[in-house]
């Protein structure tokens, strides 16, 4: 059966910024026959910011900024499937930044991915697995009972 993974930002940047987790990030994603990976729209936003943050640390130059979001831009519509953030998502996202230390995007990614869950259930599909590289969002998704894996413990 397909695996279903759902990507924060922090996970879809390593498919572009070399970093921990990047091979992994990689190896998985060229697996589109295998796994179907998913993200909410607002993330193609913060990957941007990655790398533009990038950009203004020094980590990447002009042309680099350019390839990625130009590449990342074609992969959100090919690679990856965008989910809408619906007024339900936000005010689930409310709801579990009330209850863990997490920042707006970051309850936006969980509540998409919990909504993603039951919709998956419901369908009689498998559970979503959560992939992001930051530890507090992965042990929110955790303590929600989200299967999680960080791409830095895949060197």
């Amino acid at each position: 059966m397909m695996t279903i993974y759902y990507l924060d930002a922090s996970a879809i940047a390593k498919r572009y910024l070399l970093e921990p987790g990047s091979w992994w990030i990689n190896s998985l994603l060229d697996q589109t026959d295998e796994h179907r990976f998913v993200v909410v729209e607002l993330g193609s936003v913060e990957t941007v910011c990655a790398f533009t943050r990038a950009r203004r640390t020094g980590r990447i130059g002009a042309a680099a900024l350019a390839r990625f979001v130009a590449r990342a831009s074609i992969e959100m519509k090919t690679i990856l499937g965008l989910l809408a953030v619906s007024n339900a998502v936000l005010g689930y996202a409310s709801q579990l930044a009330l209850r863990y230390p997490l920042r707006a995007y970051d309850a936006v990614h969980l509540a998409t991915a919990l909504e993603l869950r039951a919709d998956s259930i419901a369908a009689d599909l498998p559970a979503p697995i959560f992939v992001s590289a930051d530890e507090n969002l992965l042990a929110a998704a955790r303590a929600e009972g989200l299967s999680a894996e960080n791409p830095n413990d895949h060197p």
